[in-house]
């Protein structure tokens, strides 16, 4: 056949289809970027070619696996089916690992896909691919991006290196590269890129749990040494991932500009409190002139307010509007120099903004968005644009003393903020597609979480920072993962090469400090590192972002003055984890019996409870559920526990244990799986609701903010989540939703005390508090009601309710919040024994009531929403129902669907409406079903 080029352009694509091989070359523009995202890896292993001869045009790759990056090489690997998802049951045991002594110990060498290779991740992987550059680009400067790669690589463009793997390292940082010289216009361009592994890919100890309730698997220590993940060699809640996440995680793209590229863009927002009606905002970029003569221009600025907000499934209209504000300044760069230009309030008055459409959290007011469109124009051309997506807020903090102890409070536009959230992580193999994470900030801000860590992940793709920023989720920023270095050990020379982290560390704060969601700058959680890192990092912070306050330490249990004293002047952090309640379950009361301790409970950063996930979730990815022997433990095996049912951390019950034993003592042995997770979903609606009841019962009086570890899950596991890695929410999920209500009437555990909590910033007056006593058989042996107003910002407590005498061994409270209209505003239901030892084994027992279900179907951009009227037809107490959506009758589950409520608990004869919402995506094709989870 003879040779020929064909191009063609199709709907925003480019396709090229070289010679014989029909080779095709598919690059997606996007966002005025060039996308490459089809590429294909091998190990290098089994490639004798240099960088030169991969990157050229003659190299046939066709025998290469086919990669659509951002991907890790095992990433890529399962999708082509050559290693199995190591997400379920144990197929984690049998994939290779990057430690050739854990492959030694579990004996996975023998599952290589090399032949006579016992390592497929010990040593370097190609990634390849072609690209176009079309003609009209020929002129402009061309840059190749890399957003993110782990951990190192060399870079060649038809057959030049660019870079090497000294210069292009650490996980944490971008990489952008003039390759203009390099590539031809109008024909193919290809770019080979070596892919080395971690420096010090870590072996845990031992790397494995099989055993319920055993030790943890241990970490892999030595990756600690590297300015990357510490979780991917093993963590108390993560697997070992076999690669390390080796490959180019985030986006690899093209750019184009002219000689002067714009850079950095900051805005600073600012209010002169108290007074909001006016904002006065400050835009500064950097100009890079990357040619070689003086480039004379005019920087042009404008600001817009953001009509329309996408949700990626969905679309929000944002009222209100703003003139388009514009400004400009003519500016002068050196050859081969760059430059900063800032724009101030004081110099252009249009800057000062009246009447401005502001950014609040979650549940305090709009996520209102603007647009910095930046364009530097020389000789009346364009040389770059960019645009930056801000919100106008002012965030600052103070620090509450009482009796010697701390609690930090954020306020957002001269208002406090009721910190109330946890912790994040990332999928074990990263995969943070846009989708996945509008979902899960969608569920976040559904649940009425308006806090969140994303320790194990210092720089995520930008979509994930832009669901912060639209869904209200104030996010810490933590440079330095915890234990990675402690004072005092030898882990405190980590990780050890300085600059690397530093590099990497400096290009976080540029990357994300315009997103209005990023509250704190946080160097690491629990833990510290040296000084040569925490003093410059502190430093460029300040020098480089003053928009949100900085603290050295989530927590911190040794001799600072000693140890650490250059920290000094950052204490008090006014947050702790130290002591307990710390990870497993406890008692009810505990939790609201430690805050009025005080000690170490101001403002808790972490505490959590072990969550079991739903059956069908569980049936994911236990492949035997509940098929084993009828011993003590059951339905706990290996699987389980190598899932995380695990528990001994130095002989103490630090997990699961302690939960397994709630759910046995409070209803009973398990005669299978499903009475097993059904009773555990119990046992994690009072657990998660009372973490944050607690903190709710003396707010600011005592508490100003409390976050879980965690709230996600890094792969599908029975540990510290309200919604698991299928996204699928337990129960736990839906009664944290009713503790985090904005307004909120509880039960205090510990006295009985009802109590109503109000974070609006709004007095809300002519409430009524309607609380009922009801005996197993719904017999109502006492209640009151009781009319009040309640200020803004505040709690206040009502009544107590009292035990009436002769009530049966298991009991009800039932509490109804209304408003003047007699509408329900909050409820709450609270299942009680009378002799306070817990013994449920009756509602165990109680039988599914029959449940009518009715709903009407509406349609909202890609999403489908089912309005449902749920009415319990019969004469018992529906206790904890859940509903559905399938895809098609008896079909998979939809997840994640977005329920107003479920596990819902209806009275006799008593009618709810609720609503659901899911991606007509997720149905893959088949009608959506409505349908009451029988086994729940």
């Amino acid at each position: 056949m003879k040779k020929s080029s064909i191009l063609i352009l199709t709907s925003g694509c480019l396709f090229l289809m070289i010679g014989c091989s029909q080779k095709a070359v598919t690059t997606n523009f996007s966002n005025e970027k060039q996308m490459l995202k089809d590429w294909r890896i091998q190990s290098s292993t089994q490639i004798p070619q240099s960088g030169d001869v991969l990157s050229s045009q003659g190299f046939v790759d066709s025998s290469w696996v086919k990669a659509e990056v951002p991907t890790s090489v095992l990433g890529a690997l399962v999708k082509a089916g050559i290693y199995p998802d190591p997400h379920f049951d144990l197929n984690d045991l049998k994939i290779p690992d990057a430690s050739d002594d854990l492959n030694k110990r579990l004996e996975l060498s023998k599952y290589s896909h090399l032949k006579g290779i016992s390592n497929p991740f010990k040593d370097p992987y190609w990634f390849r691919t072609s690209f176009i550059v079309p003609e009209e680009n020929n002129g402009k400067r061309v840059w190749l991006n890399f957003d993110g790669i782990n951990y190192r690589a060399d870079v060649w463009i038809n057959g030049k290196q660019i870079v090497d793997s000294t210069e292009m390292a650490g996980m944490f940082r971008r990489f952008k590269y003039d390759v203009t010289q390099y590539v031809n216009y109008d024909t193919e361009n290809v770019v080979a890129v070596r892919i080395h592994q971690v420096d010090n890919v870590g072996t845990p100890d031992p790397g494995y749990m099989f055993e319920p309730f055993g030790p943890g698997r241990g970490q892999g220590e030595e990756i600690f040494k590297d300015v990357t993940l510490k979780f991917m060699a093993g963590w108390d809640c993560a697997p070992v991932v076999r690669d390390r996440n080796m490959g180019m995680y985030q986006d690899v793209y093209l750019t184009y500009t002219g000689d002067v590229k714009i850079e950095n863009p900051y805005i600073v927002t600012d209010l002169p409190l108290p007074d909001t009606t006016v904002a006065n905002i400050t835009v500064s970029a950097e100009l890079k002139n990357a040619g070689t003569t003086m480039q004379k221009g005019v920087l042009k600025g404008s600001i817009d307010l953001l009509k329309e907000i996408d949700f990626y499934t969905y679309k929000k209209q944002m009222p209100g509007n703003l003139k388009t504000v514009v400004f400009q300044k003519e500016v002068e760069i050196p050859a081969g120099q760059t430059v900063s230009v800032t724009f101030t309030p004081q110099d252009f008055s249009q800057l000062n903004i009246k009447n401005p459409h502001l950014w609040w959290p979650n549940g305090y007011g709009q996520q209102y968005l603007h647009n910095l469109n930046l364009t530097f124009e020389t000789s009346g051309k364009v040389s770059d644009t960019q645009n930056t997506t801000f919100g106008i807020r002012k965030i600052t903090s103070t620090v509450k003393e009482l009796d010697g102890e701390y609690g930090r409070i954020f306020w957002v536009n001269g208002k406090r903020i009721f910190s109330r959230g946890g912790f994040l992580q990332p999928d074990m193999m990263l995969d943070m597609n846009k989708k996945r994470m509008y979902d899960e900030a969608r569920l976040l801000a559904e649940s009425g979480v308006n806090m969140i860590a994303n320790e194990d992940m210092p720089s995520p793709p930008e979509h994930v920072m832009e669901t912060y920023d639209k869904y209200g989720l104030l996010m810490w920023e933590v440079f330095f993962q915890c234990w990675t270095s402690y004072p005092g050990t030898e882990s405190f020379n980590n990780p050890v090469d300085t600059k690397l982290a530093l590099d990497n560390m400096f290009d976080v704060v540029k990357r994300y400090r315009n997103h209005p969601s990023l509250v704190l700058w946080c160097t690491q959680v629990e833990t510290i590192v040296r000084e040569e890192l925490y003093v410059p990092l502190r430093e460029y912070i300040f020098e480089n972002d003053t928009t949100r306050p900085f603290i050295a330490t989530s927590s911190y249990g040794w001799d600072v003055e000693k140890l650490t004293p250059y920290m000094l002047p950052d204490l008090p952090t006014g947050m702790t984890d130290e002591n307990e309640p710390d990870y497993t379950w406890y008692p009810h009361p505990y939790y609201y019996e430690k805050i009025l301790e005080v000690k170490d409970q101001m403002f808790r950063n972490e505490l959590g409870v072990p969550a079991v996930s739903t059956l069908e979730s569980m049936r994911k990815y236990i492949y035997n559920l509940g098929e084993g022997e009828k011993s003590s433990i059951y339905p706990l095996d290996k699987t389980w526990a190598y899932h995380d049912a695990w528990n001994d951390y130095q002989g103490v019950d630090y997990a699961y244990k302690p939960y397994d034993q709630a759910i046995r003592n409070q209803f009973g042995q398990p005669n299978s799986a499903e009475e097993y997770i059904r009773w555990a979903q119990y046992i994690n609606a009072g657990s998660y609701r009372v973490m944050f009841e607690a903190a709710n019962h003396r707010m600011w009086d005592i508490t100003t903010g409390v976050m879980l570890w965690k709230l996600n899950a890094v792969w599908p596991q029975v540990l510290w989540q309200i919604y698991d890695w299928f996204l699928n929410p337990n129960a736990g999920y839906y009664y944290t939703k009713k503790a985090l209500e904005p307004l909120h009437i509880q039960m205090n555990e510990h006295n009985r005390m009802v109590s109503v909590i109000n974070t609006i910033h709004k007095t809300q007056p002519n409430l009524t508090a309607d609380v009922r006593v009801y005996d197993f058989d719904l017999n109502v042996k006492w209640q009151k009601q009781e009319k009040f107003t309640v200020e803004e910002d505040r709690y206040k407590e009502l009544f107590t309710v009292p035990q009436p005498e002769g009530i049966t061994p298991v009991y009800f409270v039932r509490l109804q919040l209304k408003n003047e209209k007699g509408d329900v505003v909050s409820d709450n239901f609270y299942w009680l024994s009378n002799d306070g030892k817990n013994d449920f084994r009756a509602i165990a027992k109680l039988p599914k009531a029959d449940l009518d279900l009715s709903q009407t179907t509406s349609y909202r951009d890609d999403e489908t929403i089912m309005t449902i009227k749920v009415k319990n037809t019969s004469d018992k107490l529906a206790f904890m129902h859940r509903l559905k959506i399938t895809k098609g009758e008896g079909g998979d589950e939809v997840w994640p669907t977005f329920w107003s409520d479920n596990f819902l608990t209806l009275f006799p004869g008593e009618e709810k409406t609720v609503t659901a919402s899911f991606a007509k995506q997720d149905l893959e094709g088949k009608n959506p079903v409505l349908a009451l989870d029988k086994e729940q």
